[in-house]
């Protein structure tokens, strides 16, 4: 019987001898669909897998590659404490140096070595704790000695540091191997912002005589804790430095650079930067001016970056040396006449935007509201015609029309007899000023102003116009220190002929506000407080502010994740150098 039910039990599955039995029973036609079947069986699990492994396939940054650029200049002292006198310093410095804190695109102020801060309910007193695990680039750890020697070499006149009168009334305490205090003689809202000065290290520089600390090599191979680090350098025949490299600091405490090497060149001017770009010397320049942009551009190996700066144009009115510019329905009328929005959009090609005020899209106590005040031709016509500027007589002008020789060696002077709607309209000359300038001159004679050009060279500008205060109306850009606070232009203490209170500007409620602004503890009063002066400001028309301009430079269409969308000062195109690379690898998720 177990053998009958043996033999007679099904089986659920045929064997492997049964199946290469298979063969034999099918027919011709048959064994073509099992074939086809197969394969598609084949195919369709194949396809599956490859889907699912595509899908969960991405491209990661990594390390590697190298990104030389152009900068117009040449590096004299990459130290935080004389870096500020020298744009090429300053991108070096903001590479390879830390501070306490740093600025981030999108984030503001953030810490940097600094792993906390505590300011007390006066606003005077402002405690740091250091983190633990941060390096000099020579293997030394990076504590609170470190933080005091250097503030207290900023402080100590010795070393003539420029960034002496910032930190000059502070005083600063080792609370512990990991702790700093410093000490305000009043509360300062921008004081955190000093913080980002790159910290030296003490073993080194201590052995250095203050006096002779400009001249140490120290200053041409630096010792940082940023996220690269110096490798070399090399001179030409008359010793000056024609390329700089950097490597990222493996031991940064964040991460690392992920491109292997920056490759720095230097050259005398923007056109020869802009010529080696071309040559493909280099891959990328730190600064495009407005006339080249539109040919480098058209280089397709490089993008063109263009953030936001925090520099501003604006048409100051000099009342002092016109009679008609000191009666407010005249500057009024002159601010209704500019159509901002046609400077921007179609005399500078959307390469900039229009603002209402001195305070700038980030600023504290910024507002969008009321936005840009409208062009208003007829109303402006009215208020000229009511304030008597178009009548037939001519007022002796209080300056002089100086004629250049064919030498430019001498100048003779000659008394301008002037009609009262007549105005020198002094700019720099470049291109986007001289267009812009153009422009304005236009819209102007289109409510019945005259309007005289004058335009002179950015190197002599200060010199001979603005110290003096010899111009009717002025052009020109203003450009706010990293801390951005705008009483340097507005406050009647900077009412001198060597500050840059252009106008000479003095309102006392204005002047309170900017100093309410400046010591005010929290954010909301400080907001309150540069709302206000810039209603002030504006209620009094001491100029118009036309327009806030971006800063273009050219990178290497290779290196990735570059974009930012503004920036305080040229370095800040460095703030995101972390996040930039070039080479990518292929991984699963």
């Amino acid at each position: 019987m177990r053998q009958v039910l043996s033999v007679s039990k099904p089986r659920r599955f045929p064997s492997f001898k049964q199946w290469q039995q298979l063969p034999n029973i099918l027919s011709k036609a048959e064994k073509h669909i099992l074939q086809i079947a197969t394969l598609l069986i084949v195919l369709s699990a194949g396809s599956l897998v490859g889907i699912v492994l595509f899908s969960h396939r991405v491209e990661m940054p990594t390390h590697g590659g190298e990104y030389t650029e152009a900068l117009v200049g040449e590096p004299q002292l990459i130290n935080p404490l004389y870096a500020t006198t020298n744009d090429v310093d300053v991108d070096l410095v903001s590479l390879i140096y830390s501070g306490l804190f740093k600025w981030i695109p999108g984030k503001g102020l953030v810490l940097d070595l600094a792993e906390s801060v505590k300011i007390d309910e006066t606003g005077t007193k402002v405690t740091v704790a250091i983190r633990k695990n941060a390096t000099f680039q020579n293997g030394d750890p990076l504590n609170a000695r470190d933080v005091v020697f250097t503030i207290d070499a900023i402080k100590n006149p010795a070393y003539r540091s420029p960034l002496y009168s910032a930190f000059k009334t502070v005083s600063i305490a080792q609370d512990d191997d990991q702790t700093v205090s410093f000490t305000l003689e009043k509360a300062q809202a921008s004081f955190l912002q000093n913080l980002t000065v790159g910290i030296l290290p003490a073993n080194v520089w201590s052995e250095i005589l203050p006096q002779n600390a400009a001249l140490t090599a120290l200053n041409l191979q630096p010792i940082g804790s940023g996220p690269y680090q110096f490798e070399e350098f090399a001179k030409d025949k008359k010793g000056s430095v024609r390329s700089y490299t950097l490597k990222p600091f493996e031991k940064y405490y964040a991460e690392t650079g992920k491109i292997d090497r920056l490759n720095f060149k230097f050259y005398s001017d923007t056109a020869s930067a802009l010529e080696a770009l071309t040559n493909k010397f280099v891959e990328g320049v730190n600064m495009v001016p407005f006339e080249h942009r539109a040919e480098t551009g058209q280089n397709r190996s490089v993008m063109l970056e263009s953030p936001f700066l925090s520099r501003e144009s604006v048409l100051f009115f000099n009342q002092k040396t016109n009679v008609w510019l000191q009666k407010k329905p005249v500057r009024e009328a002159i601010a209704l006449a500019i159509d901002k929005t046609f400077l921007t959009h179609t005399v500078l090609e959307d390469q900039a935007r229009p603002i209402t005020g001195p305070l700038l899209p980030g600023m504290s106590g910024y507002s969008a509201e009321p936005g840009v005040t409208p062009t208003d031709l007829e109303k402006s016509k009215t208020i000229l015609t009511e304030s008597g500027i178009f009548k037939e007589e001519t007022t002796p002008a209080s300056t002089t029309k100086k004629e250049e020789t064919d030498t430019a060696t001498e100048a003779t002077e000659e008394t301008i007899v002037r009609k009262p709607n007549q105005f020198t309209l002094t700019t720099v000359n470049n291109e986007e000023s001289l267009r812009v300038a153009d422009a304005v001159k236009k819209q102007l004679e289109s409510v019945g102003l005259q309007i005289d050009i004058v335009s002179l060279p950015a190197s002599t500008l200060y010199d001979k116009v603005i110290a003096p205060r010899d111009f009717e109306l002025l052009l020109t850009t203003v450009m706010y220190d990293a801390d951005l606070d705008p009483s340097i232009f507005w406050h009647s203490s900077t009412n001198t002929a060597t500050s840059l209170n252009i106008v000479d500007y003095k309102n006392t409620e204005v002047d309170k506000l900017l100093e309410s602004a400046q010591v005010a503890i929290s954010d909301a009063d400080r907001e309150t407080a540069y709302k206000t002066f810039q209603e002030k400001l504006l209620a009094d028309i001491p100029a118009v502010f036309l327009y806030q301009s971006t800063y273009v430079y050219a990178v290497a269409k290779k290196i990735q994740n570059v974009a930012i969308e503004s920036i305080r000062i040229p370095s800040d195109r460095f703030a995101n150098i972390n996040e930039w690379y070039i080479k990518t690898k292929k991984t699963f998720r």
